[in-house]
């Protein structure tokens, strides 16, 4: 409980905890809800917020989006979420640690100003730094350059990072993301005779998470009869719930989403290739050999493998590909945040109080690759 704090915002959780550390010490959904006034004519309603999965138990409550396509949208409820990571999670105060806190690629200018504003303002910290997810988990990784695919809950990104620096002109995105793979699970379900409502998204989650898989061969893996893939899983209301080709058609999304989902649902293999396309040919073989997994959506079973095979089918047969998918790989930007703000020559680039004051939020423009 000593040292930086590191929070990886994300769209549906996030994560905190103190530099130095393997993994992040709390968890909690980006929810956050505020109590509506109890009756008519009643004082107004009470200020204080409830935060993550506590925000679902009270019916009186208004649900805010703290974030949407992995930017923050509500600065309000990011400040009630962190503080109550501070206070609730970490149990210290935020007045005591310096922070470092993760940004999505493409993040607009004014949400790092905002983040800043926040930090000093709102938190009282005595230090700050903002940096890119993609960069940080290359640094998770051992490494200073590599091809990211961070695939997140709504959201997947192809960053190509050099020598600590994401290239920001040859990052590709596609919507194939964790959000709607689980729409599609459900409706998958829906075609096989279990009728499961939107309010049990959060039971679809869990499921993809548990059965889901993607199949090395999908024409092949299509042939097999149904019983060889079998797998029962129990719902929270005592009954039990059958899967079989769902487990593969569900993840098989994320390489051949539906034509008639639109141009913005991309197979991410695809923009893994339009991503690397547009990178100079010195630097394009490393990143052929360092492709990095990362997010809660690239922990399907043989993701690496199906991926790495879709993009030899259109590269030259002496090309050397690496896909790499470790195991804490969920926690990527969290861990290379930690690594980064631990090190002793990293302790000059914080932006300090007085610097704020002197600077203002301009100050990380400056100080933040």
């Amino acid at each position: 409980r000593t040292g930086p704090v590191v929070i990886d915002m994300g769209t549906r959780s996030c994560r905190a905890g103190f530099s130095g550390h393997q993994a992040p010490s709390a968890e909690i959904s980006t929810l956050v809800g505020h109590p509506m006034a109890w009756s008519a004519g009643s004082e107004e309603a009470r200020s204080e917020a409830f935060i993550g999965e506590q925000a679902l138990l009270h019916p009186d409550t208004e649900i805010i989006e703290v974030m949407q396509n992995g930017i923050i949208v509500n600065w309000d409820a990011a400040k009630a979420l962190w503080q109550h990571m501070f206070e609730h999670e970490l149990g210290v105060h935020p007045e005591e640690h310096a922070l470092l806190i993760t940004e999505p690629s493409l993040s607009p200018t004014s949400s790092r100003e905002n983040v800043v504003e926040v930090a000093f303002e709102s938190l009282g910290s005595p230090g700050l730094f903002v940096a890119p997810q993609s960069v940080l988990s290359t640094y998770a990784h051992g490494r200073t350059s590599a091809l990211v695919v961070d695939m997140g809950h709504v959201v997947t990104h192809a960053v190509p990072v050099h020598e600590g620096n994401s290239l920001a002109h040859a990052i590709e995105r596609t919507d194939v993301a964790g959000s709607c793979l689980t729409w599609y699970l459900m409706m998958l379900l829906g075609d096989t005779g279990s009728m499961l409502s939107e309010g049990m998204s959060h039971v679809v989650e869990d499921i993809k998470h548990s059965c889901c898989y993607v199949a090395s061969d999908f024409e092949s893996e299509c042939l097999l009869p149904p019983n060889s893939c079998t797998l029962d899983f129990p719902l929270p209301d005592g009954w039990t719930i059958s899967l079989s080709k769902e487990r593969f058609q569900c993840p098989e999304v994320l390489f051949n989403p539906p034509p008639h989902w639109g141009h913005s649902y991309m197979g991410i293999h695809k923009i893994v290739q339009r991503s690397l396309d547009q990178l100079p040919e010195e630097i394009r073989s490393v990143m052929y050999r360092s492709i990095l997994l990362c997010g809660g959506s690239s922990l399907f079973k043989g993701l690496a493998r199906r991926l790495c095979s879709e993009l030899l089918r259109c590269l030259p047969p002496s090309t050397q590909l690496g896909v790499v998918a470790t195991p804490l790989r969920r926690h990527a930007a969290w861990m290379g945040g930690s690594i980064l703000a631990s090190l002793t020559n990293f302790q000059s680039c914080w932006i300090r109080r007085d610097e704020y004051y002197e600077e203002g939020p301009c100050i990380v423009h400056q100080k933040c690759f």
